[in-house]
């Protein structure tokens, strides 16, 4: 194996590579294949940009990464409160 110039490992690292090379090649020691499936799709909307600006500042104001981070979390707020909503009100007439 090739090392890489200008890269520190500390001594916890370089026992955790020593013991993944003893069990690279023993099947028993690595756990069963398992796929894993995105949980969301990507997607976009077209926003104006007095829209963006907004949602610039507010991210800013709530210390997220970004104007997107902010966004998604609103978005998915309300959905959640909306759903709530539905199935209290679905609950409610049904009785």
């Amino acid at each position: 194996m090739i090392a890489i110039k200008n890269i520190k490992t500390t001594v916890k690292e370089k026992k955790i590579d020593t013991i993944v090379k003893e069990q690279a090649f023993d099947e028993n020691s690595w756990e069963l294949e398992s796929k894993i499936e995105a949980k969301t799709k990507p997607t976009s909307i077209r926003l104006s940009s007095r829209t963006i600006n907004r949602a610039k500042f507010f991210a800013n104001i709530y210390h997220q990464r970004g104007y997107q981070s902010w966004l998604k979390r609103v978005i998915e707020d309300r959905i959640n409160t909306e759903y709530e909503l539905y199935k209290r009100l679905k609950k409610h007439t049904d009785h």
